[in-house]
C-alpha cells in the first residue's frame, strides 16, 4: 500500500495520458459514438468483474447494493465524468477545436476544482496554479497545436472542463466504495451512449489496431486509471489531484514522441518545467496548510480540555 501511495500519481498520469494516443488509433476504424459506447460498456463489464472479485475475497456481498440516495449520487457523477466529460470532449474536437486549444481550456480544471470544492488554498496556492496554467499554455504553443477557435467547439470544451471538475469534487466527497462507484458511473455512460447511438454516425471496422485500442481504453484507462483517480481522491484534497491534470498534455507529448517520433520543441520543454515547478510548489503549499490546520485543531482541543479540568 505504501508503494501504491507513492507511485499512484505517476501510474495515473502514464495511463490517463496514453488515452489520447489510443483514441487516435481507435477512431481510424470507428466513429466517435461507437467508440465511446464500446469503451463504456467494456469498462462496465470489467468493473463488474472487479466488484465480483472483491466480494469473493473480502466478503463484501453488499458492495453493489446501495441506498437510493447514494445510488442516484453515483449515477449523477457518472453523467458528469463518464458521459458529459467524454462526449463534450469529442464534440469539441468534432467542431474543429484543435487538441492544443482544448488542452488549454481543460487546464482550467485545477483552478475550478478548489473553487467548487470550497477549499482554502490561499494566494500562494492560486499563484502556483497560475504558473501551471502558463506552463501548460507554453507547452501547447511549443507543440504548435493552436489553431482556429469555433463557438460550438469552445462551448463543448467548457462543458467538458466543468463536468470533470464538478464530478471530481463530488467523487472526492462520496462515501461509496470506489470500485462500486466506478461501475455505476460507467454503466450510466454505457446506457446513455447506447440510447444516443441510433441518432449518430455508425461506423466500425474490426481490425487488430481497433481491438488493441479498445482493450487498452477499457482496461488501462477506463478501469485502472479511473480506479487510481478515485483512490487518490479518497486520500487527498480534490485540488491536490486536480493539479496533476496540468501534466497530462506534457506526458501525452512525450508518449507521442516515443510512439510516433514527433519532435518535442524547446518551448514545450520550458512549459513542462514550469508545470513541474507549479505542481511541486502547490503540493508543498497544500502540505503546509494541512499541517497548520492540524496544529490549530490540536491547540483548540487542548484548550477545550483545559477549560473542562476542575480548578
Amino acid at each position: 500500500m505504501i508503494a501504491l501511495e507513492r507511485y499512484a500519481p505517476l501510474l495515473f498520469l502514464l495511463m490517463w495520458s496514453s488515452g489520447a494516443i489510443f483514441v487516435k488509433l481507435g477512431l481510424e476504424d470507428a466513429s466517435v459514438s461507437v467508440f465511446l459506447t464500446i469503451r463504456a460498456a467494456g469498462a462496465a463489464l470489467a468493473l463488474f468483474f472487479v466488484c465480483w472479485l472483491i466480494s469473493r475475497v473480502d466478503g463484501l456481498r453488499e458492495l453493489l447494493v446501495l441506498p437510493r440516495r447514494l445510488l442516484f449520487r453515483a449515477l449523477w457523477i457518472g453523467v458528469l465524468i463518464q458521459a458529459g466529460y467524454q462526449s463534450a470532449y469529442f464534440l469539441a474536437l468534432d467542431y474543429q477545436m484543435t487538441p492544443g486549444v482544448l488542452a488549454i481550456v481543460l487546464g482550467l480544471q485545477p483552478i475550478l476544482t478548489p473553487v467548487m470544492a470550497n477549499e482554502r488554498i490561499g494566494r500562494a496556492g492560486y499563484a502556483y496554479l497560475a504558473v501551471g496554467f502558463a506552463g501548460l499554455t507554453t507547452a501547447v504553443l511549443g507543440a504548435r497545436e493552436v489553431g482556429a477557435l469555433t463557438g460550438l467547439g469552445l462551448l463543448f470544451a467548457l462543458v467538458a472542463v466543468v463536468s470533470i471538475s464538478a464530478g471530481s469534487v463530488m467523487q472526492q466527497r462520496s462515501v461509496i466504495h470506489p470500485v462500486a462507484s466506478a461501475f455505476y458511473q460507467t454503466l450510466t455512460a454505457a446506457c446513455l451512449f447506447l440510447l444516443a447511438l441510433p441518432f449518430t454516425t455508425i461506423r466500425l471496422d474490426v481490425t487488430g489496431e481497433f481491438v488493441m485500442a479498445a482493450v487498452w481504453m477499457i482496461v488501462v484507462v477506463s478501469t485502472c486509471a479511473v480506479l487510481l483517480l478515485f483512490h487518490m481522491l479518497t486520500r487527498k484534497a480534490a485540488s491536490q489531484v486536480g493539479v496533476l491534470f496540468y501534466l497530462v498534455p506534457v506526458v501525452t507529448v512525450v508518449l507521442d514522441y516515443l510512439a510516433f517520433g514527433n519532435e518535442i520543441s524547446w518551448l514545450t520543454l520550458v512549459g513542462a518545467l514550469l508545470i513541474i515547478m507549479a505542481v511541486k510548489g502547490f503540493s508543498r503549499v497544500r502540505f503546509l496548510n494541512a499541517a497548520v490546520c492540524a496544529n490549530v485543531r490540536a491547540l483548540a482541543c487542548d484548550g477545550s480540555r483545559r477549560d473542562k479540568e476542575p480548578k
